[in-house]
């Protein structure tokens, strides 16, 4: 096995040139060596494999039938080798049958090229090579900055999300399924000193960064102000004022927004662009549905929003039934969506102390092994 090493250039790869033949890797040396390309040789797949692992070059010329281990195999424990990365292997051969022109693809080559070769030929086949070679190393790279970008919008959600549920409420069940890396919906739940009960369900346009970017605004506010026993409506209108002015045209947050009274037996709900809110009475029976009455926060200018809220009275025992649209917009394998019916058709049908159980048991059994399009998010409140 020799090496030989040629001027630097920035364009220029470390070719591996595989043939038992000394006369064809001499003329594929010296077309390389004009080039400016680094030369590798092999006189056989064994060697070919060894050189591969010791001097990891850009790309593989490969001559087929050789002794000891033929270029089938070579390729296809090359390609083994080098999963993390691409080298593509370029097959050289005298077979000119459209079954062993298939079986070098099918071992692992990229592209092949019938001996005897044509050197015009054989430069541009490497000149593509080396374009997809670039573009491998372009999405590697971006696929790198994707992936930091993905573990810092985790670091965000979940300090977002420990600080959002530290607080163990009485009654209150919830079940989150994210259709990406992470759920870019936000459940936010805290007592304030006077004893009220304040529930967010926040379901952010987009995933990633730019739920993350909403979500912080979010807490904050809904925790600082919580903590004074400021106002439902007052909190409302902080928080469309926050999302107004960060987040970007198109972007907006919908929202079911609680606040549960103890002490008054009463509890006012807001619902800004989600799907209908089920009040469940004592017999578990739906006795209210809360539609959206209002748009999604963020998208109005304070000037211009003022919240629409109802006030449920005598809530003692009744069930409140929250969810994001991926719930009902969940499909199956047969494209069809899960539906507002088949909800409450699985709530008539669930144990009446566990309706968050059996809803989402027909979603889960519905969706079968198909993943979510949509984050899903269910939450319960039995007050």
């Amino acid at each position: 096995m020799d090496v030989s090493v040629t001027t630097e250039a920035q364009n220029h790869l470390k070719v591996l040139v595989v043939d038992d033949d000394r006369s064809t890797r001499m003329l594929l040396k010296a077309f390389l060596m004009r080039a400016g390309h680094h030369i590798l040789e092999a006189h056989n797949g064994r060697e070919a494999i060894e050189a591969f692992v010791q001097y990891s070059p850009d790309l593989v010329l490969m001559d087929v039938n050789m002794p000891v281990m033929t270029g089938y195999e070579a390729a296809h424990a090359i390609k083994q080798q080098s999963a993390d990365r691409f080298v593509p292997i370029i097959f050289l051969t005298g077979l000119h049958d459209d079954e062993s022109l298939a079986r070098c693809v099918e071992s692992g080559g990229d592209d092949f090229l019938v001996k005897p070769f044509n050197s015009i030929l054989l430069g541009a086949k490497i000149t593509a090579m080396q374009r997809i070679r670039k573009l491998y190393q372009e999405l590697a790279h971006y696929r790198q900055q994707t992936e930091q970008e993905i573990a810092l919008t985790h670091h965000v959600f979940d300090s977002l999300t420990k600080r959002a549920g530290h607080q163990k409420i009485d009654g209150l069940s919830h079940w989150m399924r994210s259709a990406g890396h992470f759920s870019g919906d936000l459940l936010i739940h805290t007592v304030s000193p006077s004893g009220k009960l304040y529930l967010v369900l926040a379901d952010f346009t987009g995933h990633g960064f730019s739920a993350a970017i909403g979500a912080v605004p979010v807490t904050d506010v809904c925790f600082a102000m919580a903590r004074q026993d400021f106002d439902m409506r007052q909190i409302l209108k902080e928080l469309n004022r926050k999302l107004h002015e960060l987040m970007p045209t198109g972007h907006f947050c919908a929202m079911a927004f609680v606040c549960a009274d103890p002490h008054r037996r009463c509890a006012q709900v807001f619902n800004g662009g989600l799907p209908p809110l089920l009040l469940l009475g004592p017999d578990s029976k739906i006795k209210q549905r809360i539609a959206s009455d209002n748009l999604a926060l963020g998208i109005l200018d304070e000037r211009d929003f003022e919240p629409n809220i109802q006030t449920i009275q005598d809530i003692q025992e009744h069930t409140l039934v929250l969810h994001s649209d991926g719930l009902t917009e969940a499909r199956n394998a047969s494209g069809e969506i899960f539906g507002g019916q088949r909800l409450e058709q699985a709530l008539e049908t669930s144990h009446a102390s566990k309706p968050l159980d059996g809803i989402r048991a027909a979603v889960e059994e519905f969706m079968g092994a198909c993943d979510p399009e949509d984050d899903i998010s269910l939450v319960t409140l039995k007050f």
